[in-house]
């Protein structure tokens, strides 16, 4: 059962809605800079030399890594709203414990208490 007031789901609702904005403006961010640089070699031509190249791959590899990211993000936000229209928001997935406000504040998709994440942490160690 959570334990969390009206006013501190609202805040901690915001927090995810700006995120998920954040989220989704650097998505379309790096989609446009892709967009744009393949423009650019099109019109100019193959890429001058193999520096350029691994300039241009080393770049598309962070991106790639940044949306994957990003992806993750957004798809944790809705699995949030998901449980908060369940009313199991704030709710530990494992051990149906309140999930402490402090631990929502710091990371508000958490879908554990921190006990059970630290053995699921434990347990998944790669």
């Amino acid at each position: 059962m959570t334990t969390l007031s009206t006013e501190q789901v609202a805040h901690l609702t915001t927090m995810m809605d700006e995120r998920f904005a954040r989220e989704l403006d650097e998505i379309r961010a790096v989609a446009a800079r892709s967009r744009d640089e393949r423009a650019q070699e099109a019109l100019t031509g193959t890429l001058a030399d193999r520096a350029d190249q691994v300039l241009s791959e080393i770049a598309t590899a962070a991106d790639y890594a940044i949306v994957r990211q990003d992806i993750e993000d957004v798809r944790d936000i809705v699995a949030a709203r998901r449980r908060l229209a369940s009313g199991h928001y704030g709710v530990c997935v494992d051990c149906g414990e309140a999930i402490a406000y402090e631990r929502l504040l710091a990371y508000p998709t958490a879908k554990r208490c921190i006990t059970c994440q630290r053995e699921h942490e434990r347990r998944h160690a790669v």
